[in-house]
């Protein structure tokens, strides 16, 4: 076969395998469209997840009438005319691909009006033949993009597309992603003519704030901790988790390079390297950080989806990263570690811990540095062990015998004696032995006991479930998805309660006689997926909430521990359960004989 010059019409489709993966990618695209035209407000209708139709309306700068078909050309483009521009890019797009792209595998209806032109355009195509057709339209200022039947003329493409619910909860993830990059932008997503999605614009702290919880969970916002660094060529700021109180899955996890959303190895690398030291081990850091450098220092042009950059000097951005990162959770570890000391309330009122959920760390020198340091000398530990609950328990057991005895300095005396014996390991109960893989010797001061370490990890992991379960459970994907018959089930699949399966972290799809299991949550993907996935239907189907968590629970308890997860589980038993002696059974030890031989 000659070599020839491919028809502009196959070199769209082309293109549009690279740009436009699924109905996400053409909401991503168009978004950031409208951003980089200065507009405020956003309004998005999706039908039938994306695949029967996408329509983006906001106000921005808008396109003239003598420039739309232009926009529907490959490689047309206002963000950049020269190389210089394309080695500084300020906006979020700059190929000008997306639109001749989108249009070749899509009927497209592009509608505009700048503020300076008195009415309103209309140009539209459908397909292959790329035919732009320009009539007047009624519209307001601004561009309104309304793109129907997406992959119609290739039903290859249109075939792998999943279910409506799946590809509208990956449009979803894209809009919330930008909108945590974009406070200055209101935003508004429907589907199906239903409103699901509405972020007013967030000028103020408190604001920005309320989006991110409504974003990442209430639970997120109170827990997050401010960060900005100092004023220099590299900024970061945004909020980070203690290492204590981290997701277990990595579903918040937000990395933003100049205002672009970002998958960057370099950068997720960085902030796992500075958490390594204090995160527990079945914990993942938990962040939204706002990287900023200089335009000229990154290239963004790596890409198809522009999802990574390449750093021009990328050890020094990873030491920025890490180096601040890790200032933040050092401070908050010597704060921890004084939360158990009489002086603890001075390290709180100290101004730069202006709140009990969010503190900023403004521009360190070497001085403030210095003086943080007078908190604590210890060397850094795991942050898994700095947090004393069993100390927090002894506070609130004070305040009760305050309350009785009326008698504050024998109230402060047996808080300074308590407070010194929970924070005493060596007056703590300890592990000996292990004995049958799950029942541990331990031992305080002259007395023995056996601690079922079993129960002790099935108690605390129902309740770290049941605080899950309140804001949903987030699954795992399976390596390779199971298909199971829907003639096994019960019930038919259209009567499935697939609210609470989906807040399970259960995901699904019908495929004619097929139910294809993609997702399970992390307890149940192990084992048998068809089996334990007919189990947990029955059980939502037919339990109650409480009954559920506890078939769940079953499946997070060992048959044995290994001596290092029992010290672990000993410990939660201390912090978490109080010492409980429901869970002990003592051993009677001998009185010593003092008799003289």
């Amino acid at each position: 076969m000659p070599i020839q010059q491919l028809p502009i019409e196959l070199a769209n489709q082309i293109a549009a395998g690279e740009v436009v993966e699924r109905p996400s990618s053409v909401v991503k695209e168009l978004v950031e469209n409208a951003l980089d035209a200065g507009a405020d407000e956003l309004v998005l209708d999706i039908e039938k997840g994306g695949s029967k139709r996408i329509r983006i309306r906001d106000n921005g700068c808008g396109i003239s009438r003598d420039e739309l078909t232009l926009a529907l050309s490959r490689h047309a483009t206002s963000k950049i005319q020269s190389l210089e521009d394309l080695e500084r890019i300020g906006s979020l797009g700059f190929r000008g691909e997306a639109l001749a792209s989108i249009s070749s595998v899509s009927r497209l209806r592009l509608t505009s009006k700048p503020a300076e032109q008195s009415e309103a355009w209309q140009a539209w195509t459908e397909g292959r033949d790329m035919q732009v057709n320009v009539e007047p339209a009624a519209h307001p200022n601004g561009t309104t993009v309304d793109i129907q039947d997406l992959f119609f003329n290739t039903p290859a493409r249109r075939k792998f597309l999943r279910t409506e619910k799946t590809e509208f909860s990956h449009i979803d993830e894209v809009i919330k992603r930008i909108a945590l990059s974009r406070f200055d932008v209101a935003f508004q997503l429907s589907h199906n003519g239903k409103t699901l999605r509405r972020y007013p614009k967030a000028d103020s702290e408190k604001q920005q704030l309320q989006r991110v919880a409504k974003i990442c969970g209430s639970q997120f916002a109170e827990q997050a901790y401010q960060l900005q660094s100092p004023e220099s060529d590299y900024k970061l700021k945004g909020w980070m988790v203690a290492p204590e109180h981290c997701r277990y899955q990595g579903d918040v996890q937000h990395f933003f390079v100049n205002g672009r959303m970002m998958r960057d190895k370099l950068l997720a690398h960085a902030v796992r390297q500075a958490y390594e030291k204090y995160l527990p081990t079945d914990r993942v850091p938990t962040y939204i950080l706002y990287f900023e450098l200089p335009a000229e220092q990154v290239d963004v042009n790596v890409h198809p989806a522009k999802h990574e950059v390449r750093f021009h000097y990328q050890r020094q951005v990873h030491d920025f990263i890490l180096t601040q990162v890790e200032r933040v959770l050092r401070s908050l570890t010597e704060m921890s570690s004084n939360a158990g000391t009489e002086d603890a309330s001075l390290a709180f009122n100290d101004e730069r811990y202006e709140s009990a959920h969010r503190h900023q760390y403004q521009s360190a020198d070497t001085s403030t540095m210095r003086e943080s340091s007078r908190y604590s000398t210890a060397p850094r530990k795991a942050m898994g062990s700095l947090l004393p609950n069993a100390v927090k328990t002894a506070s609130g057991r004070f305040e009760s015998q305050l309350a009785s005895t009326g008698n504050a300095s024998a109230f402060y005396a047996s808080a300074s004696v308590s407070t010194q014996e929970a924070s005493s390991p060596s007056e703590s109960w300890r592990l000996l032995s292990l004995f049958n893989g799950h029942q541990a010797l331990v031992r305080h001061s002259n007395r023995l006991a056996w601690l079922n370490v079993r129960q002790v990890h099935a108690v605390c992991a129902q309740a770290k479930l049941s605080q899950q379960l309140e804001d949903g459970l987030s699954g795992q994907p399976l390596l390779v998805p199971v298909t199971v018959s829907a003639k096994e089930f019960k019930t038919p699949v259209s009567q499935w309660p697939e609210q609470q399966l989906n807040r399970l972290g259960v995901m699904y799809y019908r495929q004619k006689d097929m139910v294809v299991i993609e997702q399970m949550p992390e307890m149940l993907r192990k084992g048998n997926v068809a089996l334990l996935f007919k189990q947990l239907l029955e059980q939502v189907s037919e339990n109650s909430d409480t009954q559920l968590l506890t078939w769940l629970t079953a499946f997070v308890a060992k048959g044995e521990y290994s001596t290092t997860e029992a010290e672990h589980w000993v410990k939660q038993w201390r912090d978490q359960l109080h010492e409980s002696a429901d869970y002990l059974q003592f051993i009677e030890v001998p009185e010593a004989d003092n008799a003289n031989h």
